[in-house]
């Protein structure tokens, strides 16, 4: 089986069992895992790829790209504080505090290499985090500082690994050579971020085709993840930078026509990639623990807990320690300690982090094969599984300190009010304008307009904090809405009627369904 051929079977199985997990509410790091690793060691079918370098940078950029896209720049902003002493700090105490651990736990691995799996294991994974976080039902500012610690901190990692790299290949590194290498990349990767955002927000400004702008967007993260990385930048900070970007102009601007569209395919395209990353790991776990010497697997087996343990320490002394989030963001009781404590626990690696590992050399700067190399890959991936399997006990520790919210139906029905109130003074604004130019507004329209909104205010008003009914309604607005598709589809079938006419109904049907599902998600 050809490498494409290989690649294009393992990407279909994935994302055939993340639908399947997905419909049945699980989540789908580690059932993707598992099956991968699975799939790995059978004799047959698609195995790992030769190529898991290439693999690597067409997963990496979308993925990243697509979790800038689904962040704010309004909410990271807000609590800048701890997201950077975490995204900055943290990382670089986690990356020389685990990269010491390794050297001494693995007998003769280098020290660079040492540094490496620390600055690979550094960074948290926005996505697990995330999806943990809403589940364990976590006041609103700890998932944002979970989110933007989660979406900057890969930027550091990287650019430490990078340095670690530089070290490996090269057999040492002085300090200077180090600081010029970190200045350089962040410097890099912040220019072209800042220009390749800049010239998507001038797109997305510009109107036009919101499905010529989706297109712009699905093919940009690719070209300036590569131009940064051939220049010398972080490629991962560039796409933080531009992602955030872009973001924040298609959300911040009202008259925008393409946030649906362009919402919707990149919800899809980090699915598929998420399913791809998950599963490509699972089946170079099985490929890598197979190579490698007994001596090297046997030390994997109690080396790598230890490893995930000093990780979890680490991120707890540092946070309870210097980075209080009582006394960095001024977080309100009873978040206090408890916060910071579940933050501390919060801590699962993803995809980016695995990815970032085959960027490890093949060869030295002399030529000979980089020793320890495959090694450090797998012990990246085992200790990636193992805090995986950690987070999902997010809930009951969040349930047993107390740090739990009923989430932000409060807030919403409190801004549907007030968009309803907006619309109503428009309205009332709009009649007396036309009623001063002597053509005043037909009284039975604007009587059917003035009713249908304040209905709507009546019952937001009316509407108690029950999610049990909340989700009825909006089951049974789901249900009348796809019994309007069912009949528009039933009559294009039965009276032949032509796309044209059919299809956009159907989408606008499809806009309101997506709406009312989007309004009840957590």
């Amino acid at each position: 089986m050809s490498a494409l051929e290989n690649t294009v079977w393992l990407g279909l199985i994935a994302t055939l069992i993340a639908v399947f997990v997905r419909s049945r509410g699980w989540s789908v790091a580690l059932p993707l895992l598992g099956c991968g690793a699975l799939v790995g060691m059978l004799p047959w079918g698609p195995s790992a790829t030769e190529e898991p370098e290439l693999i690597g940078v067409l997963v990496l950029a979308p993925l990243v790209f697509g979790e800038a896209l689904s962040s704010s720049y309004v909410d990271i902003k807000s609590v800048r504080r701890p997201v950077l002493a975490l995204a900055i700090g943290l990382v670089i105490i986690s990356t020389v505090a685990i990269g010491g651990l390794t050297a001494v736990l693995i007998s003769g691995i280098p020290l660079a290499l040492a540094l490496a799996l620390g600055a690979i294991l550094a960074p948290t994974d926005l996505v697990v985090v995330a999806s943990s976080a809403r589940r364990a039902r976590l006041p609103p500012r700890l998932v944002t500082i979970l989110e933007g610690e989660s979406l900057l901190n890969d930027g550091t990692g990287l650019t430490a690994l990078r340095v670690a790299i530089m070290a490996s290949v090269a057999g040492t590194v002085t300090a200077g050579e180090a600081a010029v290498l970190l200045a350089q990349t962040v410097a890099v990767g912040t220019a072209l971020g800042l220009l390749g955002g800049s010239l998507l927000v001038l797109l997305l400004r510009k109107g036009g085709d919101p499905i010529g702008h989706g297109a712009i967007l699905l093919v940009a993260p690719l070209p300036l993840y590569v131009t940064t990385e051939a220049a010398g930048g972080s490629g991962i900070l560039a796409l933080v930078l531009a992602g955030l970007m872009a973001a924040h102009a298609a959300y911040g601007d009202p008259d925008y026509q393409g946030r649906l569209e362009v919402t919707s395919l990149w919800r899809q395209i980090t699915s598929v990639m998420q399913a791809i990353a998950f599963f490509f790991l699972g089946t170079e776990l099985p490929a890598l623990l197979v190579e490698l010497p007994a001596s090297q697997r046997n030390t994997l087996w109690w080396a790598v807990p230890v490893i995930v343990i000093g990780l979890i320490a680490v991120r707890m002394a540092v946070i309870l320690g210097g980075f209080g989030l009582a006394r960095l963001a001024g977080l309100d009781s009873p978040a206090g300690w408890r916060g910071a404590a579940l933050i501390g626990w919060a801590g699962a690696r993803g995809p980016v982090s695995a990815l970032a590992a085959f960027s490890l050399p093949l060869l030295t700067i002399d030529g000979a094969p980089l020793a320890y190399r495959d090694m450090v890959i797998a012990a990246a991936l085992m200790a990636i599984a193992l805090t995986l399997l950690i987070s999902t006990t997010l809930v009951p520790v969040a349930r047993l300190l107390k740090v739990q919210s009923a989430g932000s139906e409060a807030v919403q029905r409190r801004l549907r009010r007030s968009m309803a109130e907006a619309a109503l003074n428009t309205l009332e604004a709009a009649n007396r304008e036309a009623a001063a130019r002597g053509e005043p507004l037909p009284g039975h329209i604007v009587d059917a307009l003035r009713a249908a909104t304040d209905h709507r205010i009546g019952l937001m008003r009316r509407q108690t904090a029950a999610q049990r009914d909340q989700k009825r309604v909006r089951a049974l607005q789901i249900a009348m809405l796809e019994a309007e598709q069912e009949e528009l589809v039933r009559l294009r079938s039965e009276e032949a009627l032509p796309e044209t006419a059919v299809r956009p109904l159907l989408a606008e049907l499809d806009r309101r369904i997506a709406l009312i599902r989007g309004t009840g998600e957590e």
